[in-house]
């Protein structure tokens, strides 16, 4: 079979511009922590463009209508606002992580002081399997998309992302990831505002509608069971998403002070209309009897379909981008917080600033090279990966917001909580339902936190999180 080389120099040509972007945006990052969080604070513009081109992910132009497709109206309004009011909660808890940790840089400068060694790597080996897992949903969908739509075959597509993605995040971190992702959030919105009008003008609103109350009834039912919760579910595993993800950390102590709360408020609700807007071409998917091969490929099957090949072609190029955008901050944030973290404790001599810049980036080769080499087999779709993931999500949203603000969460009894959450979630995600894995996870995790540490409450001095993220702290025990 011969290959598509126009459509293969097509994605060529914007990978190479977003590593030219990347370089540039590269030329003054000399040090470990411009790696990291880049140099200077981003004002709202800027704080909004990162967050909203890590945080529109693959997952919300592919799953976002996976799930309206699934479950309706609800499954896009559990999905849309789901993951928008995660931002806006975590942008109201910026403001406690600027006052309690002024010196942050990533989530384990929170984590590792706040708590103790034990909870530390516990958190950080289920870290590295969520973000492996969340990089992953992002070169499945990237691989199944251009291999769909471009004809490039799967291998090759999953290759060709992870090489542009790769190349431009090893340069400068941080700063070339949010650079190169303010180009990228403006293609990525004009797509979302443009294409759906774009289809329901062709297709109209009437037909779409009538389809749906003929064809699948239910899908219309704002009281379906199954799409409540799927609702309840997935609020809990996108807020601890947000919560877990060192991605949200960085842009929190990135952003001015002043703006954070700001910046996540408008960037949460402006992220809202993204899904919302993508999820609705399921609808039309469903009013006129469409079946996509892969579940999370029904919006560039819609948009292909009414809208006609440019309008293909373009979703096809913001979803990339999206693909690529989410990628590169995944791989950024494990790769900063591995160097930043784990590096200092387990050396036994401390390394120089240039020593750990360098590891930094070996670091962003071998995650980007490990979320490739997971990405090949096509073992999960992007929303069912999602899901598996949310019971590790589940389990920590409690002990990271009560370690946040009562000092008397118990390290201790965190540790119990986190381990019998993903334990009992993953067995009931085995034995009964996905869904309601999630459910046991969170719900296991608020009670044994809460009530463990009401019985045997600990006393925490916030200031020992004062200098938490200064080069060389001390290592809590």
């Amino acid at each position: 079979m011969s290959l598509p080389w126009i459509n293969i120099g097509i994605v060529v040509v914007l990978g190479v511009l977003f590593i030219l972007a990347g370089l540039y945006f590269s030329r003054k990052v000399s040090a470990a922590d411009e790696y990291i969080v880049g140099s200077g604070k981003l004002g709202v513009a800027f704080g909004m463009t990162s967050l909203l081109a890590f945080w529109i992910t693959g997952n919300t132009m592919l799953a976002a209508p996976e799930s309206a497709f699934n479950w309706g109206i609800t499954g896009a309004l559990a999905y849309g606002f789901g993951g928008g009011i995660a931002v806006v909660i975590f942008g109201l808890f910026s403001k406690r992580i600027h006052q309690v940790i002024p010196h942050g840089k990533t989530v384990g400068d929170y984590y590792g002081r706040r708590f103790d060694s034990k909870n530390y790597y516990l958190f950080i080996s289920l870290l590295i399997v969520y973000v492996i897992g969340l990089i992953v949903t992002q070169g499945i969908g990237g691989g199944v998309l251009l291999e769909q739509v471009f004809d490039i075959p799967y291998y090759l597509s999953v290759m060709l992302t992870f090489g542009v993605v790769i190349a431009y995040s090893y340069y400068g971190g941080f700063r070339s990831v949010a650079g190169v992702a303010y180009f990228q959030v403006l293609l990525i919105l004009v797509v979302a505002i443009v294409i759906p009008p774009l289809v329901y003008f062709n297709v109209g609103f009437a037909p779409t509608y009538n389809g749906m109350a003929e064809l699948a009834p239910e899908r219309l039912d704002l009281l379906n069971e199954t799409a409540l919760l799927f609702m309840f579910a997935g609020a809990v595993f996108l807020i601890g998403e947000v919560f877990m993800d060192n991605t949200f950390w960085q842009r929190a102590y990135a952003i001015r002070r002043e703006d954070v709360v700001k910046t996540f408020l408008l960037s949460g609700i402006g992220w809202m209309l993204v899904p919302l807007a993508v999820a609705s071409l399921a609808f039309v998917a469903i009013g006129f009897g469409e079946e996509p091969v892969h579940p999370n490929q029904v919006a560039p099957l819609v948009a292909q379909i009414y809208g006609g090949d440019a309008a293909g072609w373009l979703f096809l190029v913001a979803v990339w981008t999206a693909l690529a955008s989410t990628t590169a901050a995944s791989i950024n944030a494990l790769a900063t917080l591995l160097m930043n973290d784990l590096v200092p404790r387990v050396k036994d001599d401390r390394p120089s600033d240039n020593e750990l810049l360098q590891y930094g980036k070996y670091l962003t080769i071998v995650v980007g090279l490990a979320g490739l080499l997971f990405s090949l087999p096509q073992i999960l779709t992007m929303l069912e990966m999602l899901i598996f993931l949310g019971v590790i999500n589940a389990a920590f949203v409690f002990p990271i917001v009560l370690g946040l603000w009562w000092e008397k969460t118990n390290p201790d009894v965190v540790f119990a909580a986190v381990i019998s959450a993903t334990v009992v979630g993953y067995a009931v995600y085995f034995t009964i339902g996905d869904l309601q894995g999630i459910v046991a996870s969170g719900w296991i995790s608020f009670i044994v936190t809460f009530v463990g540490s009401l019985l045997q409450p600990s006393t925490f001095d916030w200031r020992q999180l004062h200098d938490a993220g200064t080069r060389y702290e001390e290592v809590s025990d």
